[in-house]
């Protein structure tokens, strides 16, 4: 599997970036927003592996996404905006909007340990 998206995309002049990333399968959901930001579609996918910056995800590849979505975690109650940076077959690379607080990566390392898989 790739790590394309643990590589943000640099402006001329700055560096490359790269985040740690952490080995999680773990069920989640895309959320399409439709007009008056109402959640119009949501898709299940796998989440393969994530860092502070992005995820890479499991994906039917027959689906059409738009750029801009949001990602939710099962077991999680927030929801991650992210765009869309990479996609090959079933894989589905992503950048979130915002950096994650590690906190939050901590509490998903967590419940994946806690869950045994």
């Amino acid at each position: 599997m790739s790590m394309i998206m643990h590589r943000a995309q640099a402006r001329s002049g700055e560096k490359a970036v790269v985040y740690p990333h952490y080995f999680i399968e773990r069920p989640c959901r895309i959320l399409v927003i439709g007009q008056l930001l109402k959640a119009k579609t949501r898709y299940r996918c796998l989440l393969r592996h994530i860092s502070i910056g992005g995820a890479m995800l499991d994906f039917n590849a027959a689906i059409l996404l738009p750029k801009h979505f949001f990602l939710e975690i099962d077991g999680l109650k927030e929801e991650i905006g992210c765009a869309e940076v990479h996609r090959s077959g079933t894989e589905l690379g992503v950048r979130f909007n915002m950096l994650l607080a590690p906190e939050f990566l901590s509490r998903l390392i967590r419940m994946q340990f806690a869950s045994g898989l």
